[in-house]
C-alpha cells in the first residue's frame, strides 16, 4: 500500500465556510425590469450578481463563473429554463438552481423541483421570500461543501488509518516470524550443552540468520581481558602451534562492541575497495555486523557476521542483537558446565588417588591384625581376640569403602573395565547366593529363587554382576524381618533378561525413592541407621548396569516392602573386552 500523503491529511482545513468570498449568484432572465430587481436587491445583501438575458448566454456564461446561485426564469426563448438548470447542474451537482415561473405554469416548477432545482419562485414574488430562499439555497450549499470536505478529510485519515494498521500487521507478523526462527535456533543451540559444537552452532545460525557468508564467534579470556576466536563459520582460520588462539585485536572495529558495549554496524561504500579484518588474513568484507553477547551484566563474547556482496540493515542490526542475547545465555551456561565437569574431573581424579594410597597401608594393617588373630602364632586373651576380631572387621569394612570410592571414581570417568563373556545367569545369582550364606541365617531370611523358563545367556561380566547381584542381595537381607523370605526372579522380557529382587520390609516413602540412585545420598543419614556405607552401592550399581546396555529401577510400597529390577541384553556375540564403555 503506498503512503497517503499524510502532512496533508493533517493539516485539515477547518470545518466551516469553505472560504469567505460573496456568493455568485447568477440571474438568467429576458425581462430587464425583471433581472435588475434581482440585481439590485441580492447586490445591496452583499452578493456578487452577473444576469445573463438568455439561456444561450447563461450556457456560456457558467463554465468560467461557477456560480453558487442560478435564478433562472422558466419560460426563456430558445433555451428553457430547465435546460439552464441541467447544463448547471452537469457543470456542478452542487448548484442551488432556483426558477421562476407564474401561477399558470406552478406544474412546471413542481416539475423542475423533481429534475434537481433547488426551489421555485413564482409571480409576481416577494423580495423577502427571494431572500429566503436564497439564503436556504446557499446555505444549504455550504452544507454541501462542508460535508464534502468532511468526507475528504475522513477518506484521507482512514488511508493513514489502513496504511498505519498495514504497516503493523507487518511489524508483527515480521517480530512473529523473528520469534518464531530465534525459538527454533534457540532449541537447535540447547540441544547440546558442550561449549565447542554450541559454539559452532551459534555461529552457523548467526550467518543463516543474517544471510552472511561468514561468522565469528569471540570469546572473552578473563584472565587477559581479551577476545578470541572461539568458533568460525565460512571461513577457514591459519593453522597454530597448540594452546595458542587467534586474539581479537585491539585495532579492529569490532573491539568497540566489547569495550562499550554496542552493536556495530558497517557498510563499504560500493565505489570503495572490501575492508579486511586485522589477524584474519584472507577474510574481506563489505558488510560488517557484531552484536556482544551480555550475561550478568558482563561482556562475554561477541558474534561477528561478515558479507562480501551486500549491505547489512537495520532489521538485521535488531535481529543479531536479540540472537546475542539469548545465546550469551546458552553460553554461559555452557562455560559453567564445562568449569562443573572439570572441578568434578580433578575431584574424582583425587578421591581416586587418595582411596588408591589409603588402600596399600590398609591392606598391610589389615594383613597384620589377621596375623595377629592367628592362634598358631600369637597366644591372645579373650579380650584381646576381641579386639582384634572388632579391628579385622572395621578394617573390611573400610577396604570395602574404599574399593566403592574406586569403582565410583572410574565409573565417573568411563574407566571401568568390562570383560564380557557369553554364559548363563543362573549360576552367578546361586555363586552370590551361596556366598551370603552366613548372612542370610544370622538374619533368619528365607530365599526363594524363581527362574524363567528358556532364559537365554547373556553377555556380561560376571565379576561385576556379581558385585550388582550381591549389593541388591545384602539389602534386602538387611531391611527384611527376621523369618521373612526374599524372592529372586529371572525372566525374559521384551528381547531382555530382567532380574528382579523382591523383600518384605518396611519398604521405602515415594519421595525416598529419587534419592536411591544418588551419590553419596543416605535414606537413613542418622547416626543410629541400620545399615551403613557412603551411599555409592547403588550408584556403582546403576553404573554396571547401564554399561552393560541394562537399566535399574525400584518399585516399593511402604510396609510391604521393596522391589530391584536390573535387565541385560541377550547375548548375541562372542566374548569382547570393553573397557570404560558407556
Amino acid at each position: 500500500m503506498a503512503a497517503p500523503d499524510l502532512d496533508a491529511a493533517r493539516a485539515g482545513a477547518p470545518v466551516t465556510d469553505p472560504d469567505d468570498r460573496p456568493a455568485r449568484i447568477l440571474v438568467v432572465d429576458d425581462e430587464p425590469s425583471v433581472a435588475e430587481i434581482f440585481q439590485e436587491f441580492l447586490t445591496d445583501q452583499g452578493h456578487e450578481i452577473t444576469v445573463a438575458a438568455s439561456g444561450e448566454e447563461a450556457q456560456r456564461l457558467i463554465p468560467a463563473l461557477r456560480p453558487d446561485i442560478v435564478l433562472t426564469d422558466i419560460n426563456l426563448p430558445g433555451i428553457s429554463g430547465l435546460e439552464v438548470m441541467r447544463f448547471a447542474k452537469r457543470s456542478d451537482p452542487e448548484t442551488a438552481v432556483i426558477v421562476v415561473t407564474g401561477h399558470a405554469s406552478a406544474a412546471t416548477a413542481i416539475d423542475a423541483l423533481r429534475q434537481g432545482a433547488y426551489d421555485y419562485i413564482t409571480k409576481p414574488f416577494d423580495l423577502d421570500e427571494i431572500h429566503q430562499i436564497v439564503e436556504r439555497g446557499l446555505a444549504n450549499r455550504r452544507l454541501k461543501a462542508i460535508n464534502r470536505r468532511l468526507v475528504e478529510e475522513l477518506r484521507q485519515k482512514n488511508e493513514i488509518l489502513q496504511y498505519h494498521e498495514q504497516q503493523l500487521r507487518e511489524r508483527v507478523a515480521n517480530a512473529t516470524a523473528q520469534l518464531r526462527r530465534l525459538y527454533d535456533v534457540g532449541m537447535e543451540v540447547s540441544a547440546n550443552l558442550e561449549l565447542a559444537p554450541r559454539l559452532g552452532m551459534i555461529c552457523e545460525k548467526s550467518a543463516e540468520l543474517c544471510g552472511a557468508s561468514a561468522a565469528i564467534v569471540f570469546l572473552m579470556q578473563p584472565e587477559q581481558d581479551d577476545c578470541y576466536a572461539a568458533a568460525v563459520h565460512g571461513v577457514e582460520l591459519p593453522a597454530l602451534d597448540e594452546g595458542q588462539v587467534h586474539w581479537l585485536r585491539r585495532d579492529s572495529v569490532i573491539t568497540a562492541a566489547v569495550t562499550e558495549r554496542r552493536t556495530v554496524l558497517r557498510n563499504v561504500p560500493d565505489a570503495a575497495e572490501p575492508e579486511s579484518m586485522p589477524g584474519f588474513h584472507g577474510l574481506s568484507w563489505r558488510a560488517l555486523l557484531a552484536a556482544p553477547m551480555v550475561a550478568d551484566g558482563q561482556v562475554i563474547g561477541v558474534i561477528a557476521v561478515f558479507d562480501s556482496a551486500r549491505s547489512f540493515t537495520d532489521d538485521d542490526e535488531s535481529f543479531l542483537e536479540l540472537f546475542a542475547s539469548q545465546t550469551a545465555i546458552a553460553v554461559r551456561n555452557s562455560q559453567l558446565f564445562e568449569h562443573t565437569k572439570s572441578l568434578d574431573r580433578l575431584k574424582s581424579e583425587f578421591v581416586a588417588v587418595v582411596s588408591h594410597e589409603i588402600r596399600t597401608p590398609l591392606t598391610s594393617i589389615k594383613g597384620a591384625v589377621e596375623l595377629l588373630s592367628d592362634g598358631r602364632y600369637f597366644d591372645n586373651t579373650g579380650q584381646q581376640g576381641k579386639l582384634l576380631a572388632i579391628a579385622n572387621a572395621n578394617t573390611e569394612r573400610l577396604l570395602v569403602l574404599i574399593n566403592d570410592i574406586l569403582d565410583f571414581s572410574k565409573l565417573e570417568s568411563s574407566s571401568l573395565s568390562l570383560n564380557l563373556e557369553r554364559q548363563p545367569l543362573e549360576p552367578v545369582i546361586e555363586q552370590v547366593a551361596n556366598g551370603m550364606r552366613t548372612l542370610i541365617e544370622e538374619h533368619r531370611v528365607q530365599l526363594e529363587f524363581q527362574y524363567g523358563e528358556r532364559i537365554p545367556d547373556v553377555a556380561m561380566d560376571a565379576g561385576r554382576i556379581t558385585q550388582v547381584l550381591t549389593n541388591l542381595l545384602s539389602n534386602a537381607i538387611k531391611f527384611s524381618p527376621a523369618g521373612g523370605s526374599i524372592q529372586i526372579q529371572t525372566e525374559l522380557v521384551a528381547g531382555e533378561i530382567q532380574v528382579s529382587i523382591r523383600d518384605h520390609g518396611e519398604g521405602i516413602a515415594p519421595h525416598n525413592l529419587a534419592k536411591l540412585f544418588r551419590k553419596f545420598s543416605q535414606i537413613d543419614s542418622t547416626s543410629t541407621r541400620r545399615a551403613g556405607g557412603a551411599g555409592l552401592g547403588l550408584v556403582i550399581c546403576k553404573g554396571i548396569v547401564e554399561q552393560h546396555g541394562g537399566r535399574i529401577w525400584v518399585e516399593s510400597v511402604p510396609g510391604e516392602g521393596s522391589a530391584f529390577f536390573f535387565t541385560l541384553p541377550v547375548a548375541e556375540l562372542p566374548a569382547v573386552n570393553l573397557v570404560g564403555r558407556s
